[in-house]
């Protein structure tokens, strides 16, 4: 006969036992659920991150579109200014003037500058106070320019922005080590850029390498990384290759053009201290002339110490006259053209200053510098959701593409 209380112990162990795998299930399928919980929040948040970084991808592209449109608009503009002026033409650069930025496009969208309901965008302008024959002639051009009222069009999400800097206003070093007089001219424009006193600190100081670099050696550095030779530059015999046999890891002069401008920093005596001081000057795109409108204070003043006559302004003069052509440049919209610019600095009143060699330096002045650009770089941002897109591209006005980069 069996107990009962044998058969109760017995059947509370099984209800033990059953608890625990109750139990124990409970605990695997919350574990499961959790994980599984977390994981479709991952995938949806991944999905959701794919799809703000598309969005991002055509938000900068709509930048970049937007900006190529203005260039474009630029050539109109040039082309009318060309027929309708033949004495002191206004200087208008469309890509200085409008901001590219998605709340512009969202206005225009929105009719806000609606050529049917509003004034012409050319009154009380320069345009606005040509002859009536001439302003009938744009007001027709300007007709089917109508921005505006396109449906649909400025109901994006997401913001997007470009700015835009001409190739011009730099010192070009991608230089034809062949031809003497680009060669040369080169090497002179980046003598004046870094001669000035206050960069004595960079050359009398060791770079982290503890090597010691005067001027005309990073200027002859960076003729050796160009031509196909492996002579150094002002010298009948030496190795190029010897300014990089110390480094870690050495590599010799590449004996071609730069590719980019950060191939730069690869020259010999050009670290950071220098880079910092004067990468905003220089650029590897085979711009001609420097663009008196655009340049900064650093690459005027460069310009200066290649063409005026000797004594040359002490550092303190140079800075006054400098000041005075950029307030003049601000208070006029720019010179109209060379010869505005070298009539300024020396007929007075503001400045007389002479040329080195006169008549035939003022000629080499006018050939050196230009109102205009022609080669441009755009830097194109779009972002939504906290997802951001950068493009960067090197372009010509025309339209032709010289770089382009994406991250």
């Amino acid at each position: 006969m069996i107990d009962r209380h044998e058969n109760n112990d017995a059947l509370k162990g099984q209800r033990g036992v059953a608890l625990i795998m109750v139990l124990v299930v409970i605990t695997i399928l919350t574990v499961v659920t959790v994980e599984f919980q977390y994981e479709s929040r991952v995938y949806l948040r991944l999905a959701g991150n794919a799809r703000d970084e598309m969005r991002a991808h055509y938000l900068a592209n709509s930048a970049m579109a937007f900006t190529q449109l203005i260039l474009y608009f630029q050539t109109t503009v040039d082309q009318m200014i060309a027929k309708f002026w033949k004495n002191n033409p206004p200087n208008i650069q469309l890509w200085q003037l409008i901001p590219i930025d998605s709340d512009l496009a969202r206005a225009v969208a929105g009719g806000m500058f609606s050529m049917q309901e509003q004034q012409s965008l050319f009154d009380d302008t320069t345009i606005g106070g040509m002859n009536e024959e001439n302003q009938e002639e744009v007001n027709e051009q300007a007709a089917g320019l109508t921005f505006g009222e396109a449906e649909g069009f400025g109901s994006f999400e997401g913001h997007f922005q470009a700015t835009v800097e001409d190739e011009e206003r730099k010192i070009n070093l991608n230089i034809r080590p062949g031809n003497s007089a680009e060669k040369e001219g080169m090497k002179k424009a980046l003598l004046s850029l870094i001669e000035p006193v206050q960069y004595d600190i960079l050359f009398e100081n060791p770079d982290k390498y503890g090597q010691y670099h005067d001027r005309n050696e990073i200027i002859n550095a960076i003729v050796d990384w160009i031509d196909p030779d492996n002579i150094m530059e002002g010298f009948d015999s030496g190795d190029e290759a010897s300014r990089y046999e110390y480094l870690e890891e050495p590599y010799p002069s590449r004996n071609h053009f730069f590719d980019t401008l950060d191939e730069v920093q690869l020259v010999s005596g050009i670290d950071d201290r220098f880079w910092n001081f004067f990468s905003d000057s220089l650029t590897i795109y085979r711009t001609k002339k420097i663009n008196i409108n655009t340049c900064n204070p650093e690459v005027m003043r460069s310009l200066l110490y290649q063409y005026l006559a000797e004594p040359l302004p002490q550092e303190a003069e140079m800075t006054t006259i400098i000041d005075k052509i950029m307030a003049f440049r601000l208070e006029s919209g720019g010179f109209w053209n060379e010869d505005g610019f070298i009539n300024y600095i020396t007929l007075g009143p503001d400045l007389i200053l002479e040329i080195k060699g006169d008549t035939n330096g003022k000629r080499a002045l006018r050939n050196a510098i230009t109102v205009k650009s022609e080669m441009f770089t755009i830097k194109a941002e779009g972002d939504i959701n906290g997802v951001y897109r950068h493009i960067k591209i090197v372009m010509k006005k025309d339209g032709t593409l010289l770089y382009y980069r994406e991250e």
